[in-house]
C-alpha cells in the first residue's frame, strides 16, 4: 500500500464518532493529573517532582504510578497545548521531565526484573521523527519489569528501524506515537512505516503492536495502520503482546498436536 492509497483510506474513518463509553473512559483521568502537568511547564520542575514523590507514597507500586497518574498527565499536556496553553516545545521538555522522574523512580524503588529462560524479544521504538518518547520508554520499563528481552531503540529513519529488524530476531515490536498529542496527520506514515518494517523482518511472523494518545483513545485504528492491535495503556502491554503471540503460535499449531 502507498501514500496515495493510505491517505483516502485511513483519514476519513478518524472522522467515526467513538463509542459513548469509549469516549467516557479515555476521559477518566487521575486528579492530580492536570496539576502535575502544569506544574510540569514550569521554568524549575521542582514544584512537580515533589508533587510526584507524594503521589508515589499513596500508590501500591511504582509501576501503578506510572499508568495511573504519568500517562493522563501526558494527555493533559497535549490539552493544554490543544487550548494554545504552551507551545510544543514545552510539551517535549514536560514529556522529558516526566520520563526522568520515571527513571530516577524504577532506580531507587524497583527490584531488577527476574531473569526468564524462556523470554520473548521485544523491540521498542517510537516512531522515526516522533521527538515525544515517554511512551516508549514508560512501556520498555514495563515490558522489562515482565521479564521480557526488552530492546528500546530510537531510530531516527525507516532504514535505520529496518535495519534494526532485518540484523536481530524479535517476537514483537511496539511502535508509539506521541502520548500526549493525537498526531493524526501521522498515521500514513506510520502505516508505511509498519508496511517496511514487516517486509524487513528477520521473523515474518512479527507481531507488531502500535502505542501513543491516538490508540488510547481510538485503538480500532490499530489495525487500519497494518498493526496487529493497538496498546490503550502500559498497563496492558505486556498483556496484550503475550495473547498475540500465543494466537500466532495456535494459529500456526498442527491439528493433531497436543499441548503438554
Amino acid at each position: 500500500m502507498n501514500i496515495e492509497n493510505i491517505v483516502p483510506t485511513i483519514i476519513p474513518r478518524l472522522f467515526v464518532k467513538p463509542s459513548t463509553a469509549r469516549v467516557a473512559a479515555s476521559r477518566e483521568t487521575h486528579p492530580r493529573a492536570a496539576e502535575l502537568a502544569r506544574l510540569l511547564l514550569a521554568l524549575e520542575p521542582d514544584d512537580a517532582f515533589a508533587l510526584i514523590d507524594r503521589s508515589l507514597a499513596g500508590e501500591k507500586s511504582p509501576g501503578q504510578l506510572f499508568t495511573a497518574l504519568f500517562e493522563p498527565t501526558a494527555r493533559c499536556l497535549g490539552d493544554l497545548w490543544g487550548a494554545d496553553d504552551c507551545s510544543e516545545f514545552e510539551v517535549t521538555i514536560a514529556l522529558c521531565h516526566l520520563q526522568s522522574a520515571m527513571r530516577r523512580i524504577s532506580f531507587d524503588r524497583m527490584a531488577p526484573p527476574v531473569a526468564n529462560a524462556a523470554q520473548r524479544a521485544v523491540l521498542v521504538v517510537p516512531q522515526p521523527g516522533e521527538p515525544h518518547l515517554f511512551c516508549a520508554a514508560l512501556n520498555a520499563e514495563v515490558l522489562r519489569q515482565a521479564g521480557w528481552a526488552t530492546s528500546c531503540e530510537f531510530p531516527d529513519s525507516d532504514v535505520a528501524l529496518k535495519q534494526l529488524v532485518a540484523q536481530n530476531w524479535f517476537d514483537a515490536i511496539d511502535l508509539s506515537l506521541s502520548p500526549a498529542l493525537r498526531r493524526e496527520h501521522w498515521l500514513p506514515r506510520l502505516t508505511e512505516t509498519v508496511r517496511q518494517a514487516r517486509r524487513a523482518s528477520r521473523n515474518p511472523a512479527i507481531t507488531v503492536v502500535v502505542s501513543g494518545r491516538m490508540f488510547a483513545e481510538r485503538p480500532e485504528i490499530g489495525e487500519q495502520v497494518g498493526a496487529d492491535a493497538a496498546c490503550e495503556s502500559a498497563m496492558q502491554i505486556e498483556q496484550l503482546i503475550q495473547r498475540l503471540l500465543l494466537a500466532r503460535y495456535a494459529s500456526r499449531r498442527p491439528a493433531n498436536s497436543a499441548w503438554v
